[in-house]
């Protein structure tokens, strides 16, 4: 878990997940958006750096942003241009993030320190508890 050079794909998934970090800086506060945003920042900076661990804190960062800042652009009323641009921008830019989760999160894994034959069953898990994260606010109803 030490530094190493980041690879093509490790770039790709900081470099996303930091263009996301800073669309949802400015977003108004919701769910702790932009603390999230701010640790994703954190977390993409580290990986850019090499940092193993960053991806992991990317990996996780991202699933409670996507969670945090999607109902400001669909269940916000009324809801604003500017803030649906972000959104999006910042849900995108969490996408090869959450495919590197649904292809294992090896990092995330390693930061858990799961290990052994249940490395599949966490990674399937937490595929699946992420899912459930970010359709709670449609369930609830409220943003």
């Amino acid at each position: 878990m030490g530094i190493r050079s980041a690879s093509g794909g490790d770039r790709w998934v900081a470099g996303a997940g930091l263009a996301a970090a800073f669309a949802a800086l400015p977003l108004p506060s919701h769910a702790h958006s932009a603390e999230l945003a701010a640790v994703l920042a954190v977390g993409a900076i580290a990986a850019l750096a090499g940092f193993r661990w960053g991806l992991a804190v990317l990996v996780a960062a991202e699933v409670f942003l996507v969670a945090a800042v999607w109902p400001l652009a669909i269940l916000a009323r009324p809801p604003s241009v500017a803030a649906q641009i972000a959104v999006v921008i910042a849900c995108a830019g969490a996408v090869p993030g959450m495919i590197r989760l649904a292809r294992g999160g090896d990092e995330l894994i390693d930061l858990l320190g799961v290990s052994g034959r249940w490395r599949r069953p966490t990674a399937r898990a937490l595929v699946v508890a992420s899912g459930a994260l970010w359709t709670w606010p449609a369930l609830v109803g409220h943003a």
